[in-house]
C-alpha cells in the first residue's frame, strides 16, 4: 500500500504544471448555472484522454421535478450535461464516488474584483478566478488522482465513479439527477473548500418560501395597519435559532 501511495504522490507532484494549466483553462471557461456546457466539454475531453467509460446526459426536468429534494429554480437542463466517468475495478472491493460541481456563482460587478473573475491568473502559489476553490480546483484534483492511478498501472478492487455535475449552486439538481440515475457507492469524497480538513458530516440545508401577510393602512394611521416586514423579523429570529440548533448537532 505504501508503495502505491508513493507512486501516486510522486506522479501528482511531477504533474503540477500541467494541472495548473488545466485548472486555468477551466476557470477561463465561464460556467454559471445554465451555461455549463463549455466547461463540461473540457472535462469530457480530459476524461476521454484517460480512456474512462463515460456517461453523459442532460437531466430531464420532468423526471426530477417532483422529488422532495428538488429545489432548483430551473425548468430545463438543455445544454447542461452531467458527466460520470467510471474507472472499473476487479469487482472485489468497495466502490467510491468522487463528486464535484462544474457551475460557479455569478461574478457580480466585475469592477469590484482585484483580479478578473475568469482570468485564471497565477501569482506566486495562488490562482485567481471564479471556481478556483469552489470547486473547479477540487474537480481537477479528483481527475489528477484518477490519472495518477491509471498511469501508475495500479489496479483497484472497487469501482471509482468521478462525477462532474451541474447546477449545484442553486439547488443541487445535478447530483440529485446522478443519484436517481442509479449511481451509488460505499463512500463519497467531495472536495469542497474545507481548510484542508476532513468533514465527515454536514448540517445540510433547508429550502422554503415564506409568504407573510400584512394589512395596508394610510401612512398617517400606521397603527391601523399590520407591517409584514415587522412580522417577518420574528420569523427571521426563529430561523437563526433553528440554524444554531442544527449546527450544534455536529460535534466531530
Amino acid at each position: 500500500m505504501e508503495q502505491f501511495k508513493k507512486q501516486v504522490c510522486d506522479y501528482i507532484e511531477s504533474h503540477e504544471e500541467e494541472s495548473v494549466k488545466f485548472l486555468t483553462r477551466l476557470i477561463q471557461e465561464k460556467s454559471v448555472s445554465g451555461d455549463e456546457s463549455g466547461a463540461q466539454a473540457i472535462v469530457i475531453e480530459k476524461l476521454r484522454e484517460l480512456g474512462l467509460d463515460l456517461d453523459i446526459w442532460e437531466p430531464a426536468f420532468n423526471e426530477i421535478k417532483d422529488h422532495p429534494y428538488f429545489v432548483s429554480p430551473r425548468t430545463s437542463f438543455t445544454d447542461s450535461p452531467n458527466i460520470v466517468a467510471t474507472l472499473k475495478g476487479s469487482g472485489e472491493g468497495k466502490s467510491m464516488i468522487l463528486n464535484g460541481h462544474i457551475d460557479v456563482v455569478p461574478e457580480g460587478d466585475v469592477n469590484q474584483w482585484d483580479h478578473h473573475p475568469y482570468s485564471g491568473e497565477k501569482i506566486g502559489n495562488r490562482i485567481y478566478g471564479r471556481g478556483t476553490t469552489d470547486m473547479k480546483g477540487g474537480n481537477v484534483s479528483l481527475m489528477l488522482a484518477m490519472e495518477a492511478i491509471i498511469e501508475c498501472g495500479i489496479e483497484l478492487k472497487g469501482d471509482i465513479h468521478f462525477q462532474s455535475v451541474i447546477e449545484e449552486e442553486s439547488g443541487g439538481a445535478g447530483t440529485l439527477a446522478a443519484i436517481l440515475r442509479g449511481y451509488k457507492a460505499d463512500g463519497v469524497i467531495i472536495p469542497e473548500p474545507t481548510n484542508m480538513k476532513f468533514f465527515p458530516k454536514q448540517q445540510g440545508s433547508m429550502w422554503f418560501r415564506l409568504h407573510i401577510k400584512g394589512k395596508a393602512a394610510h401612512g398617517g394611521t400606521r397603527y391601523e395597519g399590520v407591517s409584514a416586514i415587522e412580522k417577518s423579523m420574528f420569523v427571521v429570529d426563529h430561523l437563526r435559532k433553528l440554524e444554531e440548533k442544527r449546527n450544534s448537532r455536529i460535534t466531530d
